[in-house]
């Protein structure tokens, strides 16, 4: 009997590829645009991670201590432009912008330098003011993000990244060390000990033998006895030797009414001074002394920069020539008397244009006020 109804098996192999065909091409575009959205949102994760490395990477460069090709590295616009693009791979950078600012207050705002605007989307470079501890440098860098093929009305993406760095152009460091020569200033002396009586030992032989000989016609002989006779005593007094005292030292303190403080820092003609009370009674020693100021604004004049030529604390002097923002004196260690004194320092010309960094910092090294500061902005 034959069956009407029966496929060959070649017929059904035909119909189920065009079936899979058909299946593909309904899926392709599915698969096609999703496999577009994975490269397009790496290619905007790329671009964001590349933005913000090239601010963060340019920030920290401009934010270096020292000098490059005779520019401070904060003052190398070209240089910092050049660290952000070699930071970037296969984009381009639109827009980078350099400014600067003195810190952000506690709502989060900047706190300008004068006549600086501290808007990342400003460029400030080259600053001419000087920058001192706290401030900041901030880099901003920003690029468009444009789809490769627009499938969608997508609007271009503006990406932009501002990395800020602190200035650290100076860091005071505090030690403990002594200086030489240092001497307690009051002694206790110690008991002596009392004389005590050493006894001497003498002795002398005064016994005698005699010998008879059992001969009549040989003489009687007497020789001398060679036995030790009992000892005699002979008692001597003799003093042992007196030591000394000994010296110990007296603690100082250097707090409250007995002890020292200091008066306002002042600002006169050449001079940076500041009065030191010392009410301990006793003469102090100083450990380090440290000084900060205008270094490079100071004077109204030509020449602005201020250079500092001595310091002087009663009759101990240093002499040098230093220019910066701060410095401790080497190998400076002065006394200092009891009641007043001022300790002073002097510049090559008149200091004219304080600038709220001025700072005196005297530490004592005497024993109980070891590290004991007198710091003027205290």
């Amino acid at each position: 009997m034959k069956l009407l109804f029966h496929t060959p098996a070649k017929t059904l192999f035909r119909a189920k590829r065009a079936q899979a065909m058909v299946e593909f091409m309904l899926v392709l575009p599915i698969l096609l645009l999703l496999l577009y959205g994975i490269i397009e949102v790496g290619r905007l994760i790329f671009i964001f991670a590349s933005v913000a490395n090239a601010s963060r990477q340019a920030a920290r460069y401009g934010s270096a201590s020292g000098e490059i090709n005779n520019k401070t590295f904060y003052q190398d616009c070209d240089g910092i432009r050049a660290v952000a693009n070699e930071s970037a791979f296969i984009i381009t950078f639109d827009e980078i912008n350099i400014t600067y600012d003195r810190g952000i207050n506690p709502d989060g705002t900047s706190i300008p330098i004068e006549g600086i605007d501290p808007d990342p989307s400003v460029d400030s470079c080259p600053i001419e003011v000087p920058v001192r501890n706290g401030d900041r440098i901030i880099v901003q860098v920003k690029t468009i993000y444009e789809p490769i093929v627009t499938l969608l009305p997508v609007d271009p993406m503006e990406v932009v990244s501002a990395s800020a760095r602190t200035f650290l152009i100076s860091i005071p460091i505090v030690g403990n060390a002594l200086p030489t020569g240092f001497a307690p200033e009051t002694s206790t002396p110690s008991p002596s000990p009392t004389a005590a009586i050493a006894p001497t030992f003498t002795s002398t032989v005064t016994s005698t033998a005699t010998y008879i000989p059992s001969d009549p016609n040989i003489p009687r002989v007497t020789p001398a006895n060679t036995q030790p006779p009992p000892p005699t005593f002979t008692v001597t007094n003799t003093a042992l030797p007196t030591i000394p005292p000994t010296a110990t030292a007296t603690a100082i303190s250097c707090t409250g009414l007995t002890g020292v403080s200091h008066g306002p820092l002042v600002i006169r003609d050449d001079l940076i001074e500041m009065s030191i009370n010392n009410q301990t009674k006793h003469t102090l020693v100083a450990a380090q002394v440290y000084l900060e100021w205008n270094h490079d604004t100071g004077h109204d004049g030509a020449d602005r920069s201020l250079r500092l030529k001595q310091a002087r604390l009663e009759a101990k002097a240093w002499d040098g020539d230093v220019w910066g923002p701060s410095a401790y004196i080497p190998a400076y260690y002065p006394f200092i008397p009891t009641g007043e004194s001022i300790i002073r320092f002097r510049f090559h010309q008149s200091y004219d244009i304080p600038d709220g960094t001025e700072r005196i910092l005297v530490t004592i090294a005497n024993p109980g006020c070891i590290n004991y500061p007198l710091d003027s902005s205290h």
